[in-house]
């Protein structure tokens, strides 16, 4: 990501468990690290991390997903939208008071300032794996969707599914939309197979609980990877889940089938820049709003969602402009109007 908006991708490197760090790329010829600088305090179990224009102001803010942090002690459904109560060590933490033990979210105030805002945002959740990031409700804002869980021997842990409230909030929608749960209502289902009598016989679950043959264990569900993308081309954005144990969900939305639905697809073609043009800044303007996407490729964990960059307009009929930004440095500017709902190629000069 470029964070400092020099032309040059910065890097932020997770780490599952202690201080992430963050590198400024020096014009192309060395990084170097300012993790402190920008980030005084870091999620202490990293897992996954989304860069974004969350307020529509034109600069990336950026979320990380905290799984291991919840790992401390055992946290009821009354508290998964809370961060955690630390109880192991500092002898182990290691964190010398730079941690924060949950998911993190950092407003871009620009002027290489950033404010950490994950509470006044709600973006707290329970065993976060990756973050997938577009506008799932098609109003201009991009949305965010986590998958979680930890399957066999731990509880169930619900994915989630943060709309943005205009830049204010985010509002958790996942059983509001049909997120949870999971098809058919399921929590749990078959983990693997025990030979009690047999191989298994000295397994702690054999002993435990005096098995004898052949014994199916079962463990909560758990989704790992996602992405969004257009899967049937009606204009909304479907989500595609990778499952622990299990085989994938298919969340296909039926936004387009409530209401008219305003979009602009753009697919990016580098010349002197990569051919997939990743890396290139893109800004959409209507007369409601101009709405800027930074084409990473990236989608949760282990995860790629779509090349083609979705930009939701809410009630936008035409677009006004498009300006690209692309990793060559090359600026490039489309009058419009723009007719909306359709896929547009831009090609770098």
């Amino acid at each position: 990501m470029d964070l400092n908006e020099d032309g040059f991708p910065d890097l932020y490197v997770l780490n599952m468990q202690g201080h992430d760090q963050y590198y400024e790329n020096a014009g192309g010829t060395r990084f170097t690290r300012k993790t402190r600088a920008m980030f005084p305090k870091t999620p202490w179990g990293s897992m996954g991390i989304g860069a974004f224009d969350f307020d529509n102001d034109g600069d990336l803010d950026v979320m990380v997903t905290d799984m291991h942090s919840d790992m401390s002690g055992e946290v009821g459904p009354e508290l998964e939208k809370s961060k955690s109560e630390m109880v192991w060590d500092e002898r182990f933490l290691r964190s010398g008071g730079n941690a924060i033990y949950g998911n993190a979210f950092y407003r871009n105030d620009g002027g290489g300032k950033l404010t950490e805002m994950s509470d006044a945002l709600g973006v707290e959740n329970y065993w976060p794996w990756g973050l997938s990031v577009s506008d799932v409700n098609a109003d201009g804002f991009e949305d965010v969707f986590i998958t979680s869980g930890m399957n066999f021997p731990l509880r169930y842990g619900v994915n989630t599914l943060l709309l943005n409230d205009r830049g204010v909030k985010f509002r958790d929608s996942e059983f509001l939309l049909g997120v949870e749960p999971r098809r058919e209502g399921r929590a749990a289902g078959p983990a693997f197979l025990l030979d009690a009598s047999g191989a298994n016989k000295e397994h702690p679950l054999v002993e435990a609980y005096d098995l004898t043959g052949d014994v199916e264990v079962w463990g909560s569900l758990a989704s790992r990877s996602s992405a969004i993308f257009d899967l049937d081309d009606d204009g909304d954005l479907d989500i595609v889940t990778n499952e622990f144990n299990d085989g994938p969900m298919v969340l296909v939305s039926d936004l387009s089938e409530r209401k008219s639905v305003r979009f602009l697809k753009v697919k990016r073609s580098g010349r002197a820049s990569n051919r997939s043009g990743i890396g290139a800044r893109v800004a959409v303007s209507t007369a409601s709003g101009k709405y800027t996407r930074v084409n990473d490729g990236k989608s949760g964990y282990l995860s790629q969602s779509d090349l083609p960059l979705y930009f939701g307009l809410g009630e936008a009929g035409t677009v006004e402009a498009i300006r690209v930004i692309w990793p060559s440095g090359a600026e490039q500017s489309l009058p419009g109007p723009i007719e909306t709902n359709r896929l547009i190629e831009i090609r770098e000069p």
